[in-house]
């Protein structure tokens, strides 16, 4: 069981249903209930569609060990796939996985009344499934594959509220000319922050993967631009990210300012930021650049933490 839960993940798998609960309780709903609306999509329905995100993400890390054995070992990782589990039960559990993500993106999709959003789940299954095998090998191809389904992840809660909210409040929306589009500004801020977040993290992981890459011949960043620019395009993303934290928040979505946000964003987010930019000037190996991985991690889950921040902002209007 240990094996098992390392090879989904099993932490990052909580991390992923904590972030879309996050979303749906401490940013949609306080939101909403501004203009005294209320949640539409059931929570038994999200309860599955959270469901279904974790399994397919399960079965994404899953295939991606099954292919990537010979990376991890020149990069001294542990391996489980081929050691600890065979390969055909691992490449079975990805199958049942991604099957039961599909199936229950499915049912989601039919209680809102549009079916066709299974297909979401069926191109995810696709394109982690190629990107096991293919698309982590091209120039910059995998990295902006892998940040853009992080971003889906806090996106996927608000596609599947908005359509029965429309249901349910279409004469509202008639009478008053408005819309809902307010909500997918909102998530979408976060999707933008872990968009980035991710990129930054996997330029990280390629600078520490130098070896095994090489080997298996794969189109990293440092690979064709070389340590040096690498670590250069690290450091501008990560001061593009610092400053669209502010922006993001005071232009983009007209948010007051207020007292908290000032400080949260500049010591829990900005900060660890700008120590992991010296730590990446500094990287060559080891520790240090530990420490890098730590702030990262640090500072992702303080900019989705600050959904907790507008729940009591928006509860003290």
């Amino acid at each position: 069981m240990s094996n098992f839960l390392r090879l989904i993940r099993f932490p990052n798998l909580l991390i992923i249903a904590l972030v879309q609960c996050v979303m749906r309780y401490f940013i949609i709903k306080p939101i909403l209930g501004i203009n005294k609306i209320k949640l539409q999509f059931s929570d038994i329905n999200f309860a599955i569609l959270v469901l279904a995100t974790v399994c397919m993400a399960a079965a994404g890390y899953i295939i991606n060990d099954y292919f990537d054995t010979k990376a991890d070992r020149f990069n001294k990782k542990d391996v489980i796939v081929g050691r600890k589990i065979s390969r055909r039960i691992t490449l079975v559990l990805h199958q049942v996985l991604t099957g039961i993500s599909i199936v229950l993106g499915g049912y989601v999709s039919y209680r809102i009344g549009h079916w066709q959003f299974v297909f979401i789940f069926f191109m995810a299954g696709g394109l982690l499934w190629f990107y096991s095998t293919s698309y982590k090998y091209y120039f910059l191809l995998g990295s902006f594959l892998m940040a853009m389904l992080v971003a889906a992840v806090p996106f996927l809660v608000v596609v599947y509220e908005i359509p029965p909210l429309n249901k349910t409040y279409a004469d509202v929306l008639l009478a008053s000319k408005t819309n809902f589009n307010y909500l997918l500004y909102w998530v979408g801020a976060f999707s933008f922050f872990a968009f980035f977040g991710m990129l930054i993290a996997r330029f990280i992981r390629d600078m520490l993967s130098l070896k095994g890459d090489r080997e298996i011949h794969r189109q990293s960043l440092p690979i064709v631009i070389g340590l040096k620019w690498t670590k250069v395009t690290v450091v501008v993303l990560i001061l593009f990210l610092s400053v669209s934290v502010f922006g993001v928040w005071f232009q983009f979505l007209n948010a007051p300012m207020d007292k908290i946000t000032p400080w949260y964003f500049g010591m829990l987010i900005i900060l660890p930021l700008f120590l992991l930019a010296y730590c990446v000037t500094k990287f060559k190996e080891g520790d240090l650049f530990k420490l890098g991985g730590f702030l990262l991690q640090f500072a992702f889950l303080a900019g989705i933490s600050y959904a907790f921040v507008v729940k009591y902002m928006v509860d003290k209007l």
